[in-house]
């Protein structure tokens, strides 16, 4: 289903109501049509083509919920953060700097292949913060928030003060940060720079767009890591914890039996982070077998 949100601005509603692995995408219609992320599905893609010839996609970071229909509109401009343009179609590449390597990679690949059906395509062009994508009577300034990934962006469209804040997407699943290259510290910083600009709507990629209740929805994301750091610090009043011990009992998720190596790699790097930061913050300390014990 393609929504209308305001005028010549769509939301493109993505299978599974938007749920991961695919996103909902966003449609911009002016001078240029321009498809923002394309993870929303091949059914909802073919509704896009059948209405409306794209000119340009943009991949508002390099998550396979994002990318993953790229292939469909190869006639089309395909601009993505200029951070890891080169790699983006080398899936082997990609999975290693996104899950480690081994079994996870494995999933991530299988996952990226055969259940979203993405075939590697080409970047014509790349954007990076203040770079705008002018289409006449919609201005969209990007803007740089990293945290959920090292090259996540938002844009916002200038003229209405409408932000598409992509993966912060203020829903209860979030904030996400399970790779690496994630950052606590950037991530509070981008939801408080989507906060700063007093947005009038804020679109997402996995749930309705939000025009009320703004500042309050942002406050209650910001929270979940407050809410996380605790309960990581009460797991360590047990006893010395890994990362990876601590994510088999799935303290963010609730499902410590998922049988997927990835999901449980995801979470153990998201644990790291809280640890990380308890650890600068005197409260916890890393010892030299990796595991991290608490300061009393």
């Amino acid at each position: 289903m393609i929504e209308e949100i305001v005028e010549g601005l769509y939301l493109v509603h993505g299978a599974s109501k938007g749920r991961f692995p695919w996103s909902h995408s966003i449609l911009a219609v002016g001078d240029r049509t321009v498809l923002f992320d394309t993870g929303c599905g091949e059914k909802a893609i073919d509704e896009v083509k059948e209405s409306y010839h794209v000119d340009l996609v943009v991949n508002s970071h390099t998550h396979p919920d994002h990318f993953s229909g790229n292939h469909h509109f190869r006639e089309c401009e395909l601009w993505v953060p200029d951070m890891f343009a080169s790699i983006l179609p080398d899936l082997e590449n990609m999975s290693l700097r996104l899950t480690g390597g081994g079994e996870p990679a494995r999933e991530w690949l299988h996952l990226v292949r055969e259940v979203l059906g993405h075939v590697p395509t080409e970047p014509t062009g790349t954007f990076w913060e203040g770079d705008v994508i002018d289409l006449g009577d919609m201005r969209f300034r990007a803007l740089y928030t990293p945290g959920h990934t090292l090259d996540h962006f938002c844009f916002l469209e200038e003229k209405r003060r409408i932000i598409l804040s992509f993966d912060i997407d203020l829903t209860p699943f979030g904030p996400w940060y399970g790779h690496v290259e994630c950052d606590l510290d950037q991530f509070c910083d981008s939801l408080h720079r989507v906060l700063a600009l007093r947005p009038e709507m804020i679109v997402s990629s996995h749930r309705r767009p939000l025009s009320e209740g703004i500042e309050e929805e942002i406050a209650a994301f910001d929270d979940v890591f407050v809410r996380r750091n605790r309960k990581v610090l009460d797991l360590l009043g047990s006893g010395p914890a890994t990362p990876e011990g601590l994510a088999g009992l799935s303290p963010f998720y609730g499902v410590p039996d998922s049988g997927f190596a990835l999901a449980r790699y995801f979470e153990a790097r998201m644990i790291e982070k809280h640890l990380e930061l308890l650890e600068r913050r005197g409260l916890a300390e890393k010892q030299g077998d990796g595991s991290y014990r608490m300061v009393r």
